[in-house]
């Protein structure tokens, strides 16, 4: 586990696993004019974590676990979803409004988000700061979209960019020193699990994103 220098955190939000090895995907406003940046497991356990691809037309970024301390993680439980989701679908979010992983419960209200944006969805599913890039899942446990904000005026309307842009970005990501680029995991284990059974296994595949300046 790796201890942060003297830089002052400013901002903080959520990533998800997109594979075993540590890289996650978030917001790139999350990161934005980062110095430093953290990622920090369900277990409090925190890694350094550097951008190796950003995305200003997603809004996406994908940090990589630069830290020797990290271990690989287990199968990833969840696939992306390749085709649109369904108007009135339940969702759930994980994410780090504050220190713990918080649960968010809703339904994707909208095929477009704010102001007809095609690259998302609008969801009524309470969010607050710190849940930008929490991965929106459906009941089969698939991941839909990757929240992205919210709009101030009305409660409980939020807005996630859409899983077909991130396969889009992370086909994108170029190859690691290896040659190795991103795998998308192809096996779904959340399908016959009821939501409290997906929640403590995805939670494990959740990260709080630090970032000092």
């Amino acid at each position: 586990m790796s201890a942060t220098n003297n830089l002052t955190r400013n901002f903080g939000g959520t990533g998800f696993a997109v594979n075993t090895s540590g890289d996650i995907i978030t917001n790139y406003h999350v990161i934005e004019g980062a110095d430093s940046v953290y990622v920090q497991n369900s277990n409090g356990e925190s890694y350094k974590a550097t951008a190796i691809y950003t995305n200003m037309d997603y809004d996406l970024a994908v940090l990589r676990i630069t830290d020797s301390t990290f271990k690989h993680l287990s199968a990833l439980p969840y696939t992306f979803k390749k085709t649109k989701a369904d108007l009135g679908e339940d969702v759930i979010t994980l994410g780090y409004p504050k220190d713990s992983v918080v649960i968010g419960k809703g339904y994707l209200s909208s095929f477009t988000g704010f102001e007809n944006d095609s690259l998302a969805y609008q969801v009524a599913v309470p969010v607050n700061q710190g849940n930008s890039g929490s991965p929106l899942i459906d009941s089969y446990g698939n991941i839909i979209g990757i929240i992205k904000g919210k709009q101030t005026q009305v409660d409980g309307a939020a807005f996630a960019t859409k899983s077909t842009y991130l396969i889009k970005a992370l086909q994108d990501v170029p190859a690691d020193s290896s040659g190795r680029k991103i795998i998308f995991n192809s096996k779904n284990t959340l399908m016959k699990m009821n939501r409290e059974q997906q929640f403590k296994k995805l939670q494990n595949y959740v990260f709080m994103v630090k970032v000092y300046n």
